[in-house]
């Protein structure tokens, strides 16, 4: 069906293209030729629509109808708009819509007020993905309700903000947890000091040493830029009662003046010795029958717990493996989306199905001689699915989870995949254990990770293993500088218990699967993605 204006010939005009790429509705431009004496500005077909901007202008309702029904047929929520000149236009389409969740604007501009005012008025809308967006904006989205991401990244200027992955703007407004494991130098100061100026959502400090200056600072920058209900966590075991009386004269004062609280953070090494001491020191006797006692009903509890959820994720598995069977063979394009369109990405049947159990499913990892074999979902945070399983009830072996920080799509430098170490019952990652195996290390098809997202099939080479304190050091997901990414790829392949024949280039990207060993220790694999 073709909607025609009349128009001289031999011009370009630009339409607005309308098509499905992966999970979003997107719009882009379209420049046609016209002919002599006919100019077909409108076109509807299965493939794409074309609207020029004149159509929909004066065609607002009956565009806004064909949008409605595209969205509610293909349970579309994110729509991906070229630039915001075409999203003031657009957004006027789905002021009434109320399935489109996010937006993403894809030119490199500062995010201006217009296309705000003309995005809070779409009521749906509670997400907004853009490159950069001035404070004042940011901060009425905030009072709206609307999340902002933003894309442009922040040179890390100081080990404060390289530590806190601070890497954009918007990261710096939500952060609600920041660490310091050192006493900051100046370059530390300045810029703790602007992101107390930027955050709106700080509610923990956690500084892994005792130092006034270092205390005192971190409090006259909350207080100077009114973030209130503050806590600073220190952790450091301080056993001098001279110190521990200071901190309580001063967190009194400081919660009075500065609604800001202090609290120490002793290890767990330390609170079970001197809980150890206290208990001989008491009645020994007495002590050790009421431990058997809570040792056997803990003991009786997690065996339970384990069966119980080992029930859940074997009938999960169970599910996993019907779906996986009906479409193994099936790879068609379940979005339909136009062939020549160089852009467009085709989204794997399986995970068409999968993305019906669980919207979050975002991969499928597979590693070799291990039971590690299931679909990997992000959440908004990394604690979501420590105790949430695929279909989103509570399980204590949780599920295979990416980092919330990663881009699942595109993948960063480093894309961290994490899993329980559920060795008792070998779910998760609870046979990860095997890598540090010199069998399985050995056997060369065993160094293949297979990772697949939503778009495409990945193989990645271990270049490094190796069990580790407890560290986030090897957490981070994209770096400043290819300097930077080749320093930290250095630090990991050092610390591996094999040295691999494997070339790893700051050009690359790499995969890492992270798990606990137990409270203190973690198992770590590094794999590089292979060209293919």
């Amino acid at each position: 069906m073709i909607y025609n204006e009349s128009k001289l010939g031999g011009d370009i005009i630009k339409k607005i293209l309308i098509t499905i790429v992966g999970p979003y509705l997107y719009f882009d431009y379209k420049e046609d030729n016209t002919t002599a004496d006919l100019l077909n500005t409108n076109i509807i077909s299965e493939q794409e629509l074309a609207f020029s901007e004149t159509y929909i202008k004066n065609n607002k309702n009956i565009v806004m109808t064909f949008l409605d029904e595209i969205v509610t047929e293909k349970k579309i929520s994110k729509i991906r708009i070229k630039d915001q000149k075409m999203g003031l236009i657009i957004l006027e389409l789905f002021t009434k819509n109320k399935d489109i969740k996010e937006i993403f604007i894809e030119d490199e501009n500062p995010l201006t007020f217009d296309l705000y005012l003309k995005i809070i008025a779409c009521k749906s809308i509670k997400k907004v993905n853009c490159y950069t967006i001035p404070k004042f904006i940011l901060e009425q989205f905030d009072k709206n309700k609307i999340a902002v991401e933003s894309r442009d990244e922040v040179f890390f200027t100081s080990h404060f903000m390289q530590l806190n992955n601070l890497i954009n703007y918007s990261k710096i407004y939500y952060k609600t947890s920041i660490f310091i494991d050192k006493k900051l130098n100046n370059d530390d100061l300045h810029d703790l000091n602007t992101f107390c100026q930027i955050n709106r959502y700080l509610k923990e400090v956690h500084i892994d040493f005792f130092d006034k200056d270092t205390i005192n600072k971190v409090v006259s920058y909350v207080y100077k830029n009114n973030l209130k209900n503050v806590k600073i966590l220190i952790h450091e075991n301080i056993t001098d009662m001279t110190l521990i009386e200071y901190l309580k004269r001063i967190n009194k004062n400081y919660g009075k003046k500065y609604k800001v609280e202090l609290k120490l953070v002793y290890s767990n090494e330390y609170i079970s010795n001197n809980l150890f001491s206290q208990l001989i020191v008491n009645n020994i006797k007495m002590c050790c029958i009421i431990i058997l006692s809570i040792f056997v009903a803990f003991f009786a509890v997690v065996l339970f717990n384990n069966y119980k959820d080992r029930k859940s994720v074997a009938k999960i598995e169970s599910n996993l493996a019907k779906i996986v069977e009906k479409t193994k063979d099936n790879t068609s394009n379940v979005n339909k989306i136009p062939q020549d369109d160089e852009d467009a990405r085709k989204v794997n049947e399986l995970f068409n199905s999968l993305l019906e159990v669980n919207k979050e499913t975002v991969g499928w990892l597979t590693v070799n001689n291990t039971s590690i074999d299931y679909p990997v979902v992000q959440a908004n945070d990394n604690d979501y699915y420590l105790n949430n399983d695929f279909n989103h009830e509570k399980n204590y072996n949780g599920w295979v989870f990416a980092d919330y920080r990663n881009n699942m799509e595109d993948l960063d430098q480093n894309t961290i995949i994490y899993g329980h170490n559920k060795y008792l019952n070998n779910t998760m990652f609870g046979s990860l254990n095997n890598v540090l195996e010199n069998d399985w290390l050995n056997n060369s098809e065993n160094l293949i990770i297979e990772f697949d997202n939503l778009y495409q099939e990945m193989h990645f080479k271990i270049f490094s293993v190796y069990k580790i304190n407890k560290t986030n050091d090897y957490l981070t997901t994209s770096f400043s500088s290819k300097a930077s990414f080749k320093k930290f790829l250095n630090i990991i392949k050092n610390r591996s218990i094999k040295k691999f024949d494997t070339d790893v280039t700051p050009e690359d990207k790499i995969i890492t699967l992270s798990t606990c060993a137990n409270k203190n220790k973690r198992i770590v694999i590094h794999a590089v993605l292979l060209d293919e």
